[in-house]
């Protein structure tokens, strides 16, 4: 006789390809065969609270080099529990995989029914507003298509994602498991090296040479690895470096050139600096209400900016003004 295995179990193979090796979770019957499933393959971990889940997987995967981690949490107030976690994550531009489960398919309403099954509520609707992807599974699919959800491109900006397994999904029956996976990994977007770009460049190196007080502005977009490759150049240059609030472990405040949090609730001789500053490069920091105060149009007036965001949308919005708009992935230097 064939053994039986669940999709569940599937799953739980292909995350543990992708690198994922924790799961924050609060129990539930919605999750009952995920929870099964995931068990063997992770280091799950209880939660008394959904929203904590949400926030430990957040700062697990903010702070791990070579470990990653998701979320896992039942139907209905499960899902409604960690709808801050998932908000904060989608704010912050943060890290964040939750897998939720849902009433089996045939007792979902699907109509102007309000509800059907015991805990029914559509997750994936709730927080597709907040999330980066919001999906929920009606088949069974392969690892390409679960791949093409669970992961962000490297070019695009990181947020929170939600998955959402109705029960007959999880415990859905397979012959056999498909444990050999080739990981091919997606080619890293490059700058264009068209004349246009080419041309920029130089523009831009010639005003930083040029300027006489010019100023580094590091946000959390540049992540922490590649901020710990940077220490020996950043300390070699004779130039101010100011870090984001989410950015304050950037660097160490010991360094000779750092020079505060220039903010709404920054030091107040960072944000002179920033200020007087005639140009400012900033990397990987959206430069929100936060970081240049309600008075936008007052932030760095008489200097030059050149703003470095993997959001297009950042660049755009025009508050404050800028003079430089790379749509670039700061970390790739």
């Amino acid at each position: 006789m064939k053994s039986k295995y669940k999709y569940s179990d599937q799953l739980a193979i292909w995350l543990k390809n992708l690198g994922y090796t924790h799961c924050f979770f609060l129990s539930g019957g919605n999750i009952m065969h995920a929870q099964e499933s995931f068990r063997t393959k992770f280091n799950c971990i209880p939660i008394v609270h959904e929203v904590a889940a949400g926030i430990a997987t957040e700062y697990f995967n903010a702070t791990s080099d070579k470990e990653k981690a998701f979320a896992l949490v039942t139907a209905g107030p499960g899902l409604t529990n960690i709808v801050t976690a998932i908000g904060g994550a989608y704010l912050e531009s943060r890290e964040l995989l939750v897998i939720g489960g849902q009433v089996k398919r045939e007792d979902l309403s699907n109509s102007p029914l309000r509800q059907r099954g015991i805990q029914e509520i559509n997750g994936a609707k709730i927080v597709e507003p907040i999330t980066n992807k919001s999906v929920r599974l009606d088949k069974p699919i392969n690892f390409d298509q679960f791949r093409e959800i669970v992961e962000i491109p490297k070019q695009d900006r990181k947020g929170p994602i939600f998955l959402e397994l109705p029960l007959d999904i999880q415990g859905y029956t397979l012959t056999k498991l498909n444990k050999k996976l080739i990981l091919n990994k997606k080619k890293v977007m490059r700058l264009n090296e068209d004349k246009k770009a080419i041309q920029k460049s130089k523009q831009i190196l010639k005003l930083i040479n040029n300027a006489s007080r010019p100023t580094i502005l590091i946000g959390a977009g540049i992540e922490r690895n590649v901020a710990l490759k940077l220490q020996d150049k950043l300390k070699k240059l004779k130039i101010p470096i100011m870090l984001t609030w989410n950015a304050s472990d950037r660097i160490g405040s010991d360094s000779k050139n750092y020079f505060g949090r220039p903010n709404t609730w920054g030091q107040r001789y960072s944000n002179i600096i920033i200020q007087q500053s005639d140009v400012l490069l900033a990397l990987g920091t959206r430069l929100g209400l936060q970081q240049t105060g309600f008075n936008w149009k007052e932030f760095v007036k008489n200097g030059k900016i050149i703003h470095v965001d993997i959001d297009k949308e950042e660049l755009r919005k025009h508050h404050p003004k800028t003079d430089f708009k790379i749509n670039y992935d700061a970390n790739i230097i």
